[in-house]
């Protein structure tokens, strides 16, 4: 069996599309994503009263003189994984933070209502599995478009069996500075993950699928942020280290599942072992319209060849 698998698309438009047709691409039999639907920011197009319009985005401002090119602003922004709305001069004066929560949440849920139809009827007409699950990063509000899916299955906080393969899937993830919406604490996850593991009928034959990387390991190695959200410095450079979960880690000691898939932290794309269990971090380039993701082979007795890290 092979398996393709990708996380961290976060609201970028056309590395979400790479996804939904990568099974077809790579020739998997069985398609897993691990979390982060969302955008993390939305950006106005302002209708200025010269009759322009302005968007400001990644620090720059561009003007956009012509309304018919208002679609190619909106497409750049779409790829690099913002949302957008048009709003004039006087509207963005007015505008206050619950507009900017309301605005965030009907652009999320119309994104993830669009994407969970082209998930569902690109993965159906292909005919290839597919269990896709949350990320820490993504409000509980966009649960309802992934329930609504009849052919991908959204597996979080289940145990899904694909021809004769386990799929043990968790969007939570552990405390962070950023304060996402499904993070909780250390113990809370390990009881999460042991209620989970213990439905596995063959952890020889289970997979992994939780958003958080483990701790201590090639996979979760970013900057490091103090208590006001900036980036630690080591002397001229950016500090680093690792952030991922005590409770994942522990877990793959304990349980020893056949391969532990991981997204969360973009920059610490790889591959480690702990005890006999391969653990995956694809990494995540979704603003550049690039999908990586990883090529894992299991063959009919559980034994693995090495995974393939893919870009493209």
């Amino acid at each position: 069996m092979k398996i393709f698998y990708a996380s961290d698309t976060h609201a970028a438009e056309s590395t979400f599309r790479k996804f939904t047709n990568a099974g077809p691409f790579y020739k998997a039999d069985l398609v897993i994503y691990g979390g982060d639907f969302v955008g993390k920011a939305v950006v106005p197009i302002v209708k200025t009263k010269e009759g322009f319009y302005e968007a400001t985005y990644y620090g720059s401002t561009v003007k956009i003189k012509d309304e018919r090119e208002l679609p190619d602003i909106q497409k750049t922004l779409r790829d690099a994984g913002f949302y957008w709305v048009i709003l004039s001069e006087e509207e963005i004066d007015r505008i206050e933070e619950s507009d900017v929560e309301r605005i965030t949440k009907e652009l999320q849920l119309k994104q993830m209502e669009e994407w969970t139809k082209l998930m569902d009827e690109r993965f159906r007409k292909n005919n290839i599995p597919c269990v896709v699950i949350p990320g820490n990063d993504d409000p509980f509000h966009i649960d309802e478009s992934l329930e609504k899916m009849e052919y991908v299955k959204n597996g979080d906080g289940k145990v899904i069996e694909i021809n004769g393969i386990e799929i043990l899937s968790l969007s939570y993830g552990h405390p962070t500075i950023f304060k996402y919406p499904r993070d909780i604490s250390e113990e809370e996850l390990a009881g999460k993950i042991e209620k989970l593991a213990s439905q596995v009928k063959n952890m020889d034959r289970c997979i992994f699928n939780i958003h958080v990387p483990p701790r201590d390991t090639d996979l979760d190695q970013d900057t490091l942020y103090d208590e006001d959200l900036n980036p630690i410095l080591d002397g001229d450079s950016l500090a680093t280290g690792s952030v991922g979960s005590i409770a994942v880690a522990e877990a793959i000691k304990k349980y020893q599942p056949l391969l532990s898939l991981h997204g969360h932290v973009h920059p610490s794309r790889g591959i480690s072992e702990i005890g006999r269990t391969i653990c995956v971090n694809p990494g995540s380039n979704y603003d550049e319209i690039q999908l990586r993701g990883c090529l894992i082979d299991v063959d009919n007795q559980g034994n693995i060849d090495p995974p393939t890290l893919t870009s493209g």
